[in-house]
């Protein structure tokens, strides 16, 4: 149960030092318990105040991280609707998507290609993030293959695209130890891509497109059989289905704690678009609202 701000101040120091950037303590513990702040802020709160205080000081959208080393993508520990409210910590990361019916010398070339780039922007140095492994060939053999062949070439974080539990089992085998992004956690496979979630380690995508409801509803199913990094993906691809979706799970996570959909957000906008341009464009939105 969520604490009130009275309650949380209870647990502060009580010091009114400022540091966390308000003028009380009181304040903070306001600002607390409309989860608009991090407990971190605090740099005096003590061990046992820190854990009691866990649960109200949780961030509605729960940070995950893909991949591992230095080049791990963090996304969530959201607490502001508008990501203009706050400095952008976490930008979502981009990956390119592989497919394993791709040759060995087509995938090879462009691994390097994107490992490689980097462009300068307002004194910002942009580089891309990982790659999607898509399952393409619905051949275990075939992905396996791929996705040895692309962690062989770079050490950028994966997503492992594959609806056959068996497949994905085969290709975790090979590269669990790097943490890639499950994807994805359906009605028709849920159980079996939890329990892969578990014995491997890994983030989960759960994936719905009837709805937000029944996105909730599976999301639910998975956390409480014991898998907390979850992705979501509400299955919207177009413009105006994903900008309306994305903003409705944003606003449920931030604005009414609604944890089943407390996570961050994965899209593709290449299923979305009919080219390049417009994917970029769909790209765009999805940044700005709400991707990661």
């Amino acid at each position: 149960m969520a604490l009130t701000g009275i309650e949380i101040y209870k647990f502060l120091p009580k010091t009114n030092c400022k540091e966390c950037g308000f003028p009380t303590c009181l304040a903070f513990a306001m600002k607390l318990a409309a989860k608009a702040v991090e407990l971190s802020l605090c740099p005096y709160v003590s061990e046992e105040a820190s854990q009691a205080l866990e649960a109200a000081s949780r961030p509605p959208i729960r940070l995950v991280t893909v991949g591992s080393g230095d080049r791990k993508i963090e996304v969530g520990n959201e607490v502001v609707m508008f990501r203009h409210e706050k400095t952008f910590y976490r930008p979502p990361g981009f990956v390119i998507k592989i497919k394993d019916t791709e040759s060995a010398d087509e995938i090879a070339k462009l691994v390097g290609e994107v490992a490689g780039y980097s462009v300068e922007r307002v004194g910002l140095e942009l580089k891309l993030d990982g790659f999607a492994i898509e399952n393409a060939s619905n051949n275990g053999e075939n992905f396996v293959k791929c996705v040895e062949l692309v962690k062989s070439k770079t050490d950028l974080p994966l997503v492992l695209m594959s609806s056959d539990p068996a497949v994905m089992d085969l290709a975790l085998e090979k590269v669990a130890s790097a943490k890639p992004l499950i994807c994805a956690a359906t009605k028709e496979n849920c159980d079996q891509m939890v329990e892969l979630a578990k014995k491997h380690q890994c983030p989960l995508v759960v994936s719905e497109p009837a709805g937000l409801s029944e996105l909730a509803e599976l999301v639910a199913r998975v956390t409480d059989a014991g898998v907390e990094d979850v992705v979501l993906d509400p299955g919207a691809r177009e413009f105006g289905q994903s900008l309306a979706a994305l903003t409705q799970i944003r606003r449920l996570a931030i604005k009414k704690s609604f944890q089943p959909l407390g996570f961050p957000v994965i899209t593709f906008p290449g299923e979305g678009a009919a080219s390049i341009e417009e994917e970029v464009l769909l790209a765009g939105q999805h940044v700005a609202k709400y991707a990661d």
